[in-house]
């Protein structure tokens, strides 16, 4: 009974190991890629933070989608001259990632309208286009934030804000624990069923010896 406690216990935490690692194998595909979206609330400027850009030793992409190809701008910079320049403006925070829905973590504060954005002095890089733009976040200068709205401060119309943090290791990693859950499982099965097949096995029984009669 111990034996095969141990074996189903085994097989339990092979199956685990191998959905647990070809989910992550799934999502992260061969590049070893990790995408995080989001959608921001509408009307508010958006800061990711760097919780989020800064949190992996590698490099972070950031890509904001627009609503009918409306214009938008990124702009890369520290979290104190990100911070003062919003200041109170209706702002949406982004600090974290769920890996379960590979989803952002986003909340909302403040109220009121920013300052023209292009034509500050504090971006360290900044983009702008029309429906889609997309910003790099190198680790070398950390940390650093990234603000999204229009050239002129007023929120963009953002449909889909997405985090993308790339490490191809990660990968790896992936098909190794999916590996090492296939072969658990597989040992688990395998002593389970010859197991099985030993205790459905009837036991063989001497015949009897004939006894020996006792001479007078």
């Amino acid at each position: 009974m111990a034996k095969r406690a141990v074996l189903a216990v085994l097989t339990v935490v092979g199956i685990v190991l191998l959905g647990l690692g070809s989910w992550f194998t799934f999502h992260l595909g061969p590049t070893g890629s990790a995408t995080f979206t989001t959608t921001p609330a509408k009307g508010s400027i958006v800061v990711v933070e760097p919780s989020v850009l800064n949190r992996v030793d590698r490099p972070t992409t950031v890509t904001v989608v627009t609503r009918g190809k409306s214009p938008v701008f990124a702009g890369r910079a520290t979290p104190s001259d990100a911070e003062a320049i919003v200041g109170g403006a209706d702002v949406t925070r982004v600090t974290g990632a769920h890996v379960r829905s590979w989803s952002l973590v986003a909340s909302q504060s403040g109220a009121g309208a920013a300052p023209a954005l292009a034509g500050a002095d504090i971006w360290r890089e900044a983009v702008q286009g029309n429906g889609r733009v997309r910003l790099q976040v190198r680790q070398e200068n950390a940390p650093e934030a990234v603000v999204l709205a229009t050239a002129d401060g007023k929120p963009a119309d953002i449909s889909r804000l997405t985090v993308t943090i790339e490490r191809r290791t990660w990968f790896f990693q992936a098909l190794l624990v999916s590996l090492v859950g296939l072969l658990a499982a597989a040992a688990g099965v395998a002593g389970l069923w010859q197991e099985r097949r030993r205790g459905a096995r009837p036991a063989t029984t001497e015949p009897a010896r004939p006894t020996e009669e006792a001479t007078v």
